[in-house]
């Protein structure tokens, strides 16, 4: 897979011992098969990046002295304080030239480029915990978008290349990132008390025999695994709609 010469320690958010990243050449040839289906969901949006490069698979963090024409760059402020970077695409050789970056996994914002401090989406992932099995998971999918709808959400859902399934909520209003995460807080709370087997709490000892209804998704700059972006796992998994 084509790199940059250096890597700085600095530009690993966190590392993932166990990825497996595909090579660029079975990652281009996907890119050329899905980018028109891929750009309706990955497309300007700022991304965060899951890299490989060095033998290591990671969170990127920082900038790169320098980028492919196609990949965009988009400075923002951070929510500690400072100015970040983000990169975007809005084309197939977007795409392609994130894969020349070492890029395996794209994670979009809640939010197009042209307003970014505007929440257009609010995520929930249903995070199934030991013990619990996928038809269970899928059921809690309906029932969810079933109360979604009769508080007059819409939604669609999409696997996660996991265990999961992610529930995708458009937002017809404009809606700042903290008023989409107050809402998505809402909304898991009321969800999670129709079952004794949802929880909406993350800590390891409550997870087995339960669905965490993750809402922690939501918010300025926080994300989740886009639809067909392809993930660093064994067998080549790819989240779907």
């Amino acid at each position: 897979m084509k790199q940059q010469a250096r890597m700085p320690a600095s530009n690993v958010q966190r590392l993932l011992p166990e990825a497996v990243a595909p090579s660029a050449e079975v990652l281009n040839a996907y890119w050329r098969k899905m980018h028109r289906r891929a750009l309706v969901h990955l497309g300007s949006r700022p991304l965060t990046l899951v890299r490989a490069a060095r033998g290591r698979v990671f969170f990127h963090t920082g900038g790169f002295t320098e980028l492919p024409d196609a990949v965009h760059s988009l400075r923002i402020e951070k929510r500690e304080g400072g100015e970040g970077t983000r990169l975007w695409v809005d084309s197939l050789d977007g795409l392609l030239g994130l894969v020349d970056l070492g890029v395996v996994e794209l994670h979009p914002w809640q939010a197009k480029v042209e307003d970014i401090e505007t929440a257009d989406l609010i995520v929930f992932d249903l995070d199934p915990g030991e013990g619990i099995e996928l038809r269970f998971v899928t059921e809690t999918a309906l029932a969810l978008r079933d109360f979604l709808q009769r508080h007059g959400f819409d939604s669609w859902p999409k696997t996660s290349g996991g265990k999961g399934l992610h529930l995708m909520v458009p937002l017809q209003q404009p809606t700042s990132h903290d008023d989409a995460r107050k809402a998505s807080r809402l909304i898991a709370d009321a969800f999670a008390a129709t079952d004794e087997r949802y929880i909406v709490s993350s800590a390891p000892a409550r997870r087995k025999d339960h669905i965490f209804i993750d809402y922690l998704r939501n918010g300025r700059g926080t994300t989740a695994v886009g639809a067909y972006s392809p993930r660093a796992r064994p067998g080549f998994p790819v989240p779907c709609p």
